[in-house]
């Protein structure tokens, strides 16, 4: 068992707990938004009255927003409170040069910071069977990884600070690419008439088919737009450190700009919640 303090209590942060609960760890929960606690509270979860008392913990995780509350949680807070030979690890999506100077700043006070962003969803959280990679000190990696059993199926170290979240970007840059593309083959199911359900059941079971299809067509093609713990506007805001991304290594994608068009027109619309709604605003489609 071991003591650990957890911020972002979110769609992704919430079954994290649980099942490091459901694992017989103890775990110390905090949050900017206090009601969002509460059922990881009525799980067993500890409510911490501060940052202090989160970091009073042996392993301090987070799966929080962007690299603002980044700064604000760790840096603005945690990392006053950091001891030697701590771990600090959080699970989000953000810019990699953020953690850079978090990683940088913890070692400063002997403490280890790593930026470990998982994939797999809310279903994959879950589950547990979310995929992580990591960047960081391989001491901290290696604390981390009994831990992560809990909620994770896979993790690997790919370097140092910031190189898990470089990772992680790439695989976006990927999903958002394919949502897109479940968006597209949706909406030329519905305009050429063809049977949806016979349409999935091939498509599911040939070469095209991923976790991304499956998602995004299978809601398009039933118009659900319910963001289900994936909205569409938190790919958008990621999608800003993806481009960043290709810049810095003067990489000129043909297909990102495109899929970062129709989620920027998608994001505006009321039908802004999960990427299965790409399908009303691709240009050229009727919506």
């Amino acid at each position: 068992m071991t003591r650990i303090g957890f911020t972002g209590v979110g769609a992704m942060g919430a079954p994290m707990v649980r099942n490091l609960l459901a694992a017989g760890h103890e775990v110390t929960v905090w949050g900017r938004t206090p009601a969002r606690l509460e059922p990881v509270l009525e799980a067993g979860a500890r409510r911490a009255g501060d940052l202090r008392e989160v970091a009073a913990q042996d392993v301090v995780l987070g799966c929080l927003l962007d690299g603002a509350a980044i700064e604000e949680v760790y840096l603005g807070g945690l990392l006053h409170h950091a001891r030697p030979g701590q771990l600090f690890t959080d699970h989000g999506t953000y810019d990699p040069r953020v953690a850079e100077r978090v990683a940088a700043a913890f070692a400063e006070r002997g403490a280890f910071y790593l930026d470990a962003p998982v994939s797999g969803g809310p279903m994959g959280a879950e589950a547990g069977t979310l995929v992580c990679a990591v960047g960081g000190d391989a001491a901290g990696v290696a604390q981390l990884r009994p831990i992560a059993e809990a909620y994770t199926k896979r993790v690997a170290h790919l370097g140092g600070p910031g190189r898990g979240l470089a990772l992680k970007l790439i695989n976006n840059f990927l999903v958002s690419i394919n949502f897109v593309a479940a968006a597209e083959t949706a909406w030329l199911i519905e305009r050429l008439g063809l049977e949806p359900d016979s349409a999935q059941a091939i498509l599911y079971g040939g070469l095209a088919d991923g976790a991304t299809l499956r998602q995004g067509l299978t809601k398009a093609l039933a118009h659900d737009y319910e963001a289900g713990g994936m909205p569409l506007g938190g790919l958008v805001e990621v999608q800003r450190n993806i481009a960043e991304l290709l810049d810095s290594v003067e990489f000129r994608s043909g297909l990102f700009p495109y899929a970062q068009e129709v989620f920027a027109a998608a994001a505006e619309s009321e039908f802004a919640q999960h990427p299965s709604a790409l399908t009303r605003w691709l240009p050229g489609a009727e919506s």
